[in-house]
């Protein structure tokens, strides 16, 4: 698909070392934490496929290998996944620097491959476009009752970013002048990428974003109003698969049932399966067992005989054992939040 007769591409960021995430995070890369048995990177690419834009851009560093074996060519996610690999890491501005030679000449949207988010990336596309000329980027905002702890961006009643961490552009406000949160997800046009250094580790607000708001350059802004989770800790990790079991419909496009019992689920005929919990294809739950409520056994996850397993997740390769209650079973811990 293309937008004003250039091509829309995306990059989705995944080469984080995932340190906030502690020894979850050593065990999988964010964007392979499961999220109700998908990895939360699954819900980015389900959005890139209902908008009709195949051609998504991965950058991976910390367990990249890992990354690029699950993910494969992207085709059992309806789209088409290149990657751009960092021997060291390079921050959000220099991973897209770094991987801009994979890149036409048409706008980029970027996200977070950690991040889960109930948004149209189409819509997003048209405010941008419908901008004002000359906007050289697009960032989407979400409300937040603390937004001075996200280092907000300030816009005024137009959608016009006028402030960027307490560094104010040269554009007089127009109205009232509200801060709040960037989410990671953002349209970005050559003008902005030219301000990136061409190689090393750069940020993509700090090397770019700021010098275009100190020149004058319109940075425009859409603000969004659906549900937003970003899982860089082991207690949000486990909050953003608690909130999507008992409200599924929080995200329009889901990769995949949210809820249930896959077919493909072994579960004997004396356990007991309590929702709202997700088991999925090819997990197991033995005799005698009890899984839910809120509970979210993956693929290849078993849940042992007798076993209790309440608002937790089991991950893939992992046996839960006994009572097991707020809690990420990894088979090699099992780190409560």
């Amino acid at each position: 698909m293309s937008v004003g007769g250039q091509p829309v591409q995306v990059m989705i960021l995944a080469a984080g070392r995932s340190t906030r995430l502690g020894s979850l995070g050593t065990v999988l890369p964010k964007p392979l934490v499961p999220i109700c048995g998908y990895a939360a990177i699954e819900f980015g690419l389900a959005l890139c496929r209902h908008a009709a834009w195949p051609d998504v851009v991965v950058n991976v560093h910390h367990h990249a290998g890992l990354l690029q074996q699950t993910l494969g060519d992207g085709g059992r996610f309806g789209v088409r996944l290149r990657y751009s690999v960092e021997t060291e890491l390079l921050g959000t501005g220099g991973g897209i620097a770094h991987a801009r030679p994979l890149f036409g000449p048409g706008p980029l949207l970027v996200m977070n491959g950690k991040v889960v988010a109930d948004i149209d990336l189409a819509a997003v596309l048209a405010a941008h476009r419908s901008a004002p000329p000359g906007t050289v980027a697009t960032m989407v905002l979400r409300d937040d009752p603390s937004p001075g702890a996200w280092a907000p961006v300030t816009v005024d009643a137009q959608g016009r970013v006028v402030g960027l961490r307490d560094v104010k552009g040269l554009a007089a406000p127009v109205g009232p002048v509200v801060g709040r949160m960037f989410t990671g997800i953002h349209v970005i046009e050559a003008a902005l990428l030219d301000r990136l250094p061409a190689a090393g580790v750069s940020d993509v607000i700090g090397d770019a974003y700021i010098p275009a708001l100190l020149a004058g350059h319109r940075i425009h802004s859409v603000t969004m109003s659906g549900y937003f989770a970003e899982h860089s800790t082991p207690e949000r990790y486990l909050q953003g698969n608690m909130a999507l079991l008992r409200q599924p419909g929080l995200v329009a496009h889901p990769p995949g049932s949210l809820v249930g019992v896959d077919p493909g689920a072994a579960v004997h005929p004396t356990a007991r399966i309590i929702m709202p919990s997700r088991v999925a294809p090819g997990a197991v739950v033995e005799a005698g067992a009890v899984v839910g409520p809120d509970a979210v056994i993956c693929a290849g996850g078993r849940v042992a005989t007798g076993a209790q397993v309440e608002g937790s997740v089991v991950w893939s390769g992992a046996v839960a054992r006994g009572q097991v209650q707020a809690t990420v079973v990894t088979g090699a811990t099992s780190p409560r939040p």
